[in-house]
This record gives structure tokens, sequence and C-alpha cells, in this order.
């Protein structure tokens, strides 16, 4: 009888249940017991393999969802080892077509995902320099109402972005659910997340709220669409001649042009008016334009290494640092009261300097008007009629004003 008893209490397990991951051939089994310990072990060994096939186990459960809604056409080739059937959830060739044909099934989830989250996903700046992500992160920026040039000015790649501090118009603004898929499918599937490796500051909280985010698709996914919310209009494929004339008229509202300015005919590239070629491709501008269009004084030159314009006194190209051309004539440069030419280098320099600019010589003396005199504090040319320095109310030198009157003072007469 006790036998009997005892054989009852004894948990049997029933027959294993079959479940394949969304990609591998080789099932997962799953033991079924009827004691909490039995589930307790359930629960790590399930999580033990969650974690193994991605540190995001929202990620693997989101990836699992779309597989069981047919969102996956065709399986991946049969995996011989357990890794290559794992590497498939860090595969974006596997997945992206799947997680992008949900996001448009779905386009009515979107309003009810947290806003908070998406706020904290992109205000740190774009996940990478691809188009469609750079553009994607614009519009939730755009509908969490973050200021597009703050989040430019400390993003780590805005040096390499040619869409930095650019606003998206109006009619392409609009965030959907297939914008905050994509970046949540970059960061998921982001190297470092995968190896696990060291991460920049501030990482840990965006991936915290993208995980999050998995989480509310995954809960959302369960609902049925919402009938009156209407579906986005699919736009049509365009043609070559379209789509350049569309990035044209992009371009110039988006960055004012100024008179002169020009856009590059091969990659629309817009350049300033002193710029011979395009800044980007080194394309040469159309005829006419360049430096017809800025207003160039006498004595600036332009610098044969980067056709940047320079101002007269510029030794070197403020762009790239190179020498300038041989000192041009002086004649044929603009002097101004005071100025003075180094006879040393033949550098011109302004009234205030008193050695040159170029070498250590010192300003020759002035040739002076009589009465004319020089303040000895700031080296200001003051007229004869002034008592006192106009600039730094210095006086004046004893020996010019002796000088200046000497022929009207009185000399007593000799016997």
């Amino acid at each position: 009888m006790l036998k009997f008893i005892h054989f009852l209490r004894t948990p049997t397990p029933i027959s294993p249940l079959l479940f394949r991951k969304p990609f591998s051939p080789k099932p997962l089994r799953f033991l079924r017991y009827s004691s909490s310990a039995a589930v307790d072990t359930l629960t790590a060994d399930a999580a033990e393999t969650l974690c193994a096939s991605h540190p995001w186990p929202e990620w693997v459960n989101f990836v699992d969802r779309l597989k069981s809604k047919g969102y996956f056409v065709e399986s991946p080739p049969e995996a011989n080892h357990e890794g290559d059937a794992e590497s498939a959830y860090n595969d974006m060739n596997l997945v992206k077509d799947a997680c992008f044909s949900f996001a448009r099934d779905r386009y009515d989830v979107f309003k009810s995902l947290s806003t908070e989250d998406i706020q904290t996903v992109v205000e740190g700046g774009c996940p990478n320099l691809l188009r469609k992500a750079v553009n994607s992160a614009k519009r939730l920026r755009a509908y969490v109402r973050l200021d597009e040039g703050d989040v430019c000015s400390t993003c780590t790649l805005r040096g390499s972005c040619d869409r930095a501090y650019v606003i998206l118009k109006e009619n392409d603004a609009a965030a959907r659910t297939v914008d905050i898929v994509r970046i949540l499918l970059f960061y998921a599937l982001d190297p470092l997340v995968i190896s696990g490796g060291e991460k920049p500051p501030g990482r840990d909280i965006i991936e915290s709220s993208a995980r999050k985010l998995f989480s509310e698709l995954i809960a959302l996914s369960e609902t049925s669409p919402d009938p009156v919310l209407p579906k986005p209009a699919v736009k049509g494929p365009k043609r070559k001649e379209d789509h350049i004339k569309f990035m044209d008229d992009k371009l110039s509202q988006d960055v004012e042009m100024k008179r002169g300015d020009w856009m590059c005919p091969k990659c629309n590239f817009m350049n300033f008016a002193r710029n011979l070629q395009c800044r980007k491709c080194n394309e040469y501008g159309p005829k006419g334009v360049g430096l017809g269009g800025v207003e160039m004084k006498k004595g600036d030159w332009t610098c044969p290494e980067c056709n940047f314009m320079n101002f007269s006194r510029n030794i070197r190209c403020l762009e790239c640092k190179a020498e300038g051309p041989k000192r041009v004539s002086v004649d044929e440069a603009e002097m101004k009261k005071g100025d003075w030419t180094c006879p040393q280098c033949g550098f011109m320099n302004f009234a205030s300097n008193r050695k040159c600019l170029r070498c250590p010589e010192l300003r020759p003396k002035r040739e002076l008007r009589p009465g004319d005199w020089e303040c000895l504090s700031c080296g200001f040319l003051n007229y004869s009629r002034n008592m006192e320095c106009l600039k730094c109310k210095g006086e004046r030198p004893k020996e010019t004003v002796a000088s200046e009157y000497k022929d009207q003072l009185w000399k007593q007469p000799r016997y």
C-alpha cells in the first residue's frame, strides 16, 4: 500500500513537446512536470536558451512571434550546427523583410507605443549613417518634438553625416511604425550588443528603452487592427528624372543659397560661390560660376590648393594653411592712411602694427607732415592741432611742441 501511494506522489514526465525555433530545424524540447521545482528548472532553461541566441530575450520573442504569424515566407538553409541556427537571430538579411512587413501591416500600433521610450531611443542621435535610418530617426524626433539642431550638435556622427541639421519637409515628417521598427532593428543587431563589447556612454539607457518597445510591440501584435485608422498611402516608384528633380528641390529648400552659390551637376552638392570645384566630388563648376559671383577687392587672392578666396592681408590660406602666392604689389593693394610696407619682406601692415606681422622687422620711421606727431604709447598718428592723443589720451611729446612753435618763439636780440 505504501509503495502504491509513493507511486502516485512521484511526478511522471509527460511526452516532450517539440518546438522549432524560427530558423532552426533542430527542435527545442520543453519537458512539462507537475512539481514547482520542475517549473523553475524549465524557466531557467528557457532563459538560458534565449540568451544563447541573442542577449535580448525581447528581441528573440519578437522574432518568434513574427515566425508564428507567418511573416517569414522562406526558411534559411538547413543548419548543421546549433550555432548556425542561432545566428538567424543575428542576421539582418534574414529578419529585416519580416520586421518591415509587420510594421507596415500594423501601422495602427504606433500611437500606442511609449513616447518616453521613443524619445530616449532617438534623442542621442542616429544609430548609423544609412539614409533610411537617419530619415526615420528625424521623423521620430519630430513626433516627440525634439529640436533637430540640438540633437545633431551632440551626435558623434555629425561630422560624417550629410543630413546633419537638415529639417524634413512637413509632408515627409509623419512618423510610422516602420520608422521605430527600423531604429530598433539596428540597435538589436548592433555588433556591440551581440558581442557584448564595450559600449559608448549612455547606450545602456537606450538599450533599456529599446527592449521595452520590443515588449510593447509583442503585446500589441496580439490585438486586432483598428479599422477606423486609414491605411497610409503607398508611394509608387518614380522615374530617375523625377528623383533628381526632387533632390534638387529638397536641397534648395533645406539650405539657404546666396548669390553666386551653385549646385554640382554631378552629385547635387551645394557649393559656395568662391568654390571653383565641388567640395564633395571635385567636379568643376559650370562656366560663369565661381569668382565672378564674389566681389574681390584689389590684392585678394585664390588659393591654388583648395580654391578658397583669401583677403590680401592673408599670407597663408585660411582654409588649408597653404602658403599664399608671392606678395601682391603694394600699388595694387588698397592702403589706408598710416598703413606701411615692411622694407624687409614687402608685407603690407596696418597702421596699428609696430612691427611686421610676417617678419620681426620693426616699423620704419614715418614721414610726418610738419607739426603732426606720433603717440609714444599707442603709436596713433595725430594731427598737429591735437595736444593729446585722440586714441589713448596720452600726452604730446614736448620736443614736438617745441619744434612746432620754434619759429614763433621770441628771442632776445644780441647787441
